[in-house]
């Protein structure tokens, strides 16, 4: 069992490390999520340090998205999604302090949202903005 566990973690990682741009921004949304799920259900359950572990997580994660942002060719769609991921840290922390389970509903909402917008670029112009980024 734990020849397979280690030979799995050995695959996953190395799935990640061979994935393009597109698809580790999608799996950073989905982890998003999942540390949004995590932490409704520390509180629901009173467990206190979960909470925090998974507030932190999809906070640092949120970050790594905005450090991704290039604001220059992005223009206003960079600006927005900058500000929406700004007001989703300070929702979190809001969360952190005072358990509003609602305030994790609308987050998720608003990552469910953005991910099936980036989940939904069409492979083409996913490869035309990989050979940009390249040629840069």
């Amino acid at each position: 069992m734990r020849n397979s566990l280690k030979k799995y973690q050995s695959v996953s990682t190395n799935n990640i490390l061979d994935s393009d741009p597109h698809t580790l921004i999608s799996l950073i949304f989905q982890h998003i999520l999942t540390s949004i799920a995590v932490t409704k259900g520390a509180i629901t359950h009173n467990e206190i340090e979960n909470k925090g572990k998974n507030i932190n997580k999809a906070i640092a994660l949120i970050g790594e998205l905005v450090d991704s942002l290039d604001m220059e060719q992005g223009g206003e769609v960079a600006r927005n999604l900058a500000a929406l991921y700004d007001y989703s840290i300070q929702q979190l922390i809001e969360v952190h302090t005072n358990n509003k389970l609602e305030l994790l509903d609308e987050i998720s909402l608003i990552f469910i949202n953005i991910k099936e917008g980036w989940d939904n670029i069409p492979p083409h112009q996913r490869v035309e903005a990989k050979a940009t980024a390249v040629a840069l």
